[in-house]
């Protein structure tokens, strides 16, 4: 309250505790500034519409530091797929395996009840939409938390995501891992692509050999290494949106698909059942966040 008192300021960083993301992102916007926020954007997707729409009702921009679709692997990957190289896709695995313990983080990490799906899934979620540039239908997940873990619960995941446009994706992650590992491959009728999240890999149909994606031109100075990639892209985009009021691309109103997402995998790692984006991002709360019913 202080702060946002006595400092003369565009904008506002969130990078609070994941818990507080949405309060704070709330109480920024009826103050008057624009907010950038950490992920996830809130708890919860109704509560991730409240901010969406405290956005709306002060007229100020809302992002969200989504920064893996700014990478320039994700960006190459994008272009490939636009290309239409694959043709039809006909599956989708994904495994992100760290070394991450929860003593590394923050305090607060240690008890949460979904802690890989909060703090690394979402990341993926949003990812995914962007590379297929497509909105999510269903979710099924099984989350638990594999031996030697310092988490309290459930520090790995494993998903199976479905897309619009008849994409399926295998999903799998875990922060008990003996190092950092990531891994894309996407098979298409017509070959199969690959990535590392730092280079894109090629091998058309009938090749034995996999050869290298040229990757695409990054904005001067967008040269740092995983996780800090995209953050000059990002940052650009928030200055663009309190300049122009150009939308950034990770607007809080497009997030809040990735959120539910989010909220189904938790729905379905609590009840073992695939669950519908529809039962979850209902017509209610596109309403009030400003959403069009066919998006």
């Amino acid at each position: 309250e202080k702060a946002l008192a006595e400092t003369a300021a565009d904008g506002v960083l969130v990078a609070s505790p994941s818990h507080m993301h949405g309060a704070h992102a709330r109480q920024i916007l009826q103050a008057g500034f624009a907010v950038m926020v950490e992920k996830p954007l809130a708890g919860s997707l109704r509560e991730a519409v409240d901010v969406v729409h405290a956005a709306r009702e002060a007229n100020r921009p809302l992002m969200v530091a989504e920064n893996y679709r700014f990478f320039r692997a994700e960006r190459t990957l994008r272009k490939f797929l636009d290309g239409n190289h694959l043709g039809r896709i006909r599956s989708v695995v994904c495994i992100d395996r760290r070394d991450q313990p929860s003593r590394a983080q923050g305090a607060w990490v240690t008890k949460m009840a979904q802690p890989f799906l909060t703090e690394i899934a979402v990341h993926h979620f949003d990812s995914f939409r962007y590379l297929f540039n497509s909105q999510p239908e269903a979710v099924w997940a099984r989350t638990f938390n594999p031996q030697g873990s310092d988490y309290e619960q459930n520090a790995a995941a494993e998903t199976l995501l479905d897309l619009k446009g008849g994409i399926h994706i295998q999903y799998s992650g875990s922060f008990v891992g003996s190092r950092y590992e990531y891994s894309l491959s996407i098979e298409g009728e017509n070959g199969d692509v690959r990535t590392d999240r730092s280079k894109v890999w090629w091998r058309p149909r009938g090749r034995k050999s996999f050869s290298e994606v040229a990757p695409v031109q990054m904005p001067e100075g967008e040269s740092l290494r995983y996780p800090d990639a995209g953050m000059l892209s990002m940052l650009a985009q928030f200055q663009q949106a309190l300049t122009t009021g150009k939308a950034p691309e990770t607007s809080g109103a497009d997030n809040l698909w990735t959120l539910a997402m989010f909220e189904a995998a938790v729905q379905s790692a609590q009840s073992g059942r695939y669950v519908s984006i529809d039962e979850i991002f209902t017509p209610e709360l596109r309403t009030r966040a400003g959403i069009a019913e066919e998006s």
